[in-house]
């Protein structure tokens, strides 16, 4: 594993470029240095101890990350060739597990650890600086946190990795450490953060890494684990904080015009125009927008959503198939754009090859599914997405929610559900979510209700990919066509689509079960670590 070592070159570069968190109680903030650095001159002050925190959250998570890792499930389709794809498809292999996947390009790679070097510099190098004990233990934990949530990512990848915890010889090559130890490693590490860090929501801690957000990783993890009764404790402890609330608005939830209100974000990335921004938009705009169009929503996730009477589109006699988009729940349209919704100044129309422009002329359609950046399935994604103009493609500043307190309702609600202990809460906090879209409650909690309540409310947040894992969906949802938006014609004048029968084929894809839902070892470590083995079916 050579590639994980010199710590003094890639941490100095980091500090270089550093953008982001001071110390607590400031906003973000350009703390680039100014001159020479040199690591054994640096770690004396409380000033280098901020701007050292600074680095290790540079690119601990990214926008396009979040949004396209539900490209890799049943959820959506990422038409570029920036990773996503192929690892939906089940093209990967061992030599493009991280095509497209870099950091500082279109989203993390997660198997590098050049994140891990950090966080592990960071933490040997601090106790250099005389400065107030508990501020040092708090930015510790911060960075322990940022360490336990890449363990994490990595772990649920690629299953058991090395776990590397402390500064390492430049020929170190580890073998990989078991699944479970690295599991375990991120639990107990989350718990004994959680009693350092403040209990605060991201406004209050200016978006620095809080107890919450220690409590609510720990929950997920023990959710994946299937330790119900930890789960739903921690769950609850990260609700009982009173810090954290639901925001009311579920479609203004993920606008940055709210950044500066929004209590219910746990975890987040913050974003800062020409300091450090989001290319979120310029990925996703549509084509007539001037942006790639790369995230697209498929035939499934649109048909998981419910009708307005709180039955699924098969149990509700009421649903027709050719008016696939009336009557159903609200958060359908708050969070995918379809054939013939209104979009800034237009109805949206990526079904017809020629459009009438203003002049009465039959012109090319620049929305048109097979036309440049057209969206490949006719339906986009509408989360975190506002139309905006082209000097913001590449300088956007939504801030990009990677935990929110939803997500621990339906944890709780799942665990609550597999355990059989207090039912009656689980379906209260699902109805409180089902309430703020403006949708109607359910009356029984039961674990379709839950699955489906977890992945329409969660679509598009990153979470899909590990749900169809450890509920085994693969064979179901993995393998075979995929499908878009069905076919047919939209009217330019009122919105309203002629609806045909037969749907967009995106692609077929092939779910290999031998593979237990793993990526492969990327090959240039197969290849320098003579200690590490490939996983199955590669």
């Amino acid at each position: 594993m050579r590639h994980i070592i010199n710590y003094k070159k890639y941490f100095l570069s980091i500090l270089i470029v550093a953008l982001g968190l001071t110390s607590c109680g400031e906003d973000f903030l350009t703390v680039t240095p100014t001159g020479q650095l040199s690591d054994p001159s640096f770690w004396s002050t409380e000033e280098d101890a901020d701007l050292a925190l600074a680095g290790a959250y540079r690119e601990w998570e990214n926008d396009v990350n979040i949004l396209y890792n539900d490209a890799m499930s049943d959820n959506g389709y990422e038409q570029y060739v920036w990773g996503y794809r192929k690892k939906g498809n089940g093209e990967v292999d061992p030599t493009n597990v991280t095509e497209g996947g870099r950091p500082y390009g279109t989203g993390n790679e997660w198997f590098t650890y050049e994140r891990v070097r950090k966080y592990n510099n960071f933490l040997a190098k601090i106790d250099n600086i005389t400065m107030d004990a508990a501020l040092k233990e708090q930015y510790k934990a911060e960075v322990r946190f940022l360490r336990a949530y890449d363990y994490f990512n990595k772990v649920m990848l690629f299953g058991g990795v090395p776990l590397v915890t402390e500064l390492v010889d430049a020929d170190y090559t580890p073998p990989r450490t078991s699944a479970l130890e690295v599991k375990q490693f991120i639990l107990d590490e989350l718990a004994e953060i959680s009693e350092v860090l403040p209990v605060q929501n991201v406004l209050e801690s200016k978006g620095h890494i809080t107890s919450g957000a220690a409590l609510a990783l720990k929950a997920r993890l023990e959710l994946y684990m299937e330790d119900y009764t930890e789960a739903m404790a921690s769950s609850k402890a990260v609700i009982d904080m009173g810090v954290y609330e639901l925001f009311p608005d579920y479609r203004g939830l993920f606008l940055r015009e709210n950044n500066a209100i929004n209590t219910e974000s746990i975890a987040e990335v913050q974003y800062v125009k020409n300091n450090y921004f989001s290319r979120l938009a310029a990925y996703n705009s549509l084509g007539r927008d001037g942006g790639f169009g790369g995230m697209n929503a498929t035939r499934s996730i649109v048909e998981a959503y419910e009708t307005s009477n709180g039955l699924t589109i098969e149990e509700d006699p009421t649903y027709d198939p050719l008016n696939p988009f009336e009557n159903r729940d609200p958060r359908l349209e708050m969070t995918i754009i379809y054939p013939g919704q209104w979009w800034n100044g237009r109805y949206y129309n990526p079904l017809d090859p020629q459009i009438i422009n203003e002049n009465g002329e039959s012109v090319q359609n620049p929305d048109y599914r097979g036309a440049g950046n057209g969206t490949v399935a006719a339906q986009s994604v509408k989360k975190y997405l506002e139309p905006v103009s082209s000097d913001e493609f590449y300088n956007y500043d939504a801030n990009i929610m990677v935990i929110r307190l939803a997500e621990m309702y339906l944890t709780f609600a799942e665990a609550a559900v597999e355990t059989g202990q207090n039912l009656e809460q689980g379906l209260d906090y699902i109805n409180r979510l089902r309430a703020r879209a403006g949708h109607v409650p359910a009356t029984t909690l039961t674990r379709e209700l839950v699955r489906r309540e977890r992945r329409v409310e969660l679509a598009f947040e990153g979470l899909r990919l590990f749900d169809v894992a450890r509920w085994d969906l693969g064979p179901k949802v993995m393998d075979g066509p995929l499908y878009g938006s069905r076919l047919g014609s939209v009217n330019s004048q009122t919105g309203e689509v002629s609806w045909e029968t037969e749907y967009v084929l995106i692609e077929n894809r092939n779910f290999y079960p031998e593979r237990n839902y793993l990526f492969p070892i990327p090959q240039n470590e197969m290849d320098t670590n003579p200690e590490m083995t490939q996983n199955p079916g590669y």
